[in-house]
């Protein structure tokens, strides 16, 4: 008899803690997220002067951090539209909205016709079309492998420089 008692008791618990549960309607619960950020798959940005393109960025994924000066990139990629066109890949990266800067972290690869160039992060400076960096790098070529530390590109002029402690191997 006290089994049974115990039991229908449990029961009506049960049955009214679930009841208080289904019909909560929860507008007095507020959600304070600690960073506001948002986020987009796949983004293709296109940047004209003019009738004409001057470079592309692609990413798998952008993200929007409130305050909108920069969008933090995943899995990038960056065409530079000139006589010779460049293409930068890098696995993340930030675009700065002010400017249109943007900064390609580790690691870099550039490819300009048959020639492969590596680094460990590079700078875009959009409004001087510069490629920079004062890191270590490669730039290999179907007959030459050239290393150095530090670069400056200037798309549009198409001069590369190395700034220092260059090596260069050429192949006959």
């Amino acid at each position: 008899m006290i089994k049974s008692r115990l039991f229908l008791v449990l029961a009506c618990v049960l049955v009214l803690g679930t009841l208080i549960i289904l019909n909560y309607s929860g507008n007095s619960l507020k959600i304070k997220p600690s960073y506001k950020m948002s986020y987009m798959h796949k983004v293709h940005m296109i940047n004209k002067e003019g009738d004409s393109v001057k470079w592309e960025l692609s990413a798998e994924k952008a993200l929007f951090p409130k305050g909108n000066k920069e969008i933090f990139l995943n899995s990038l990629g960056l065409t530079i539209k000139n006589t010779t066109e460049i293409y930068l890949t890098s696995k993340s990266g930030i675009y700065t909205v002010e400017n249109g800067n943007i900064t390609l972290n580790d690691p870099v690869e550039l490819n300009v016709k048959d020639a492969k160039f590596m680094t460990a992060g590079m700078h875009w400076n959009s409004r001087e079309e510069t490629l920079t960096t004062d890191n270590d790098i490669e730039f290999i070529g179907k007959n030459f492998n050239i290393v150095g530390k530090g670069l400056i590109a200037k798309t549009k002029e198409q001069k590369i420089r190395i700034l220092k402690d260059v090596k260069a191997i050429f192949y006959l």
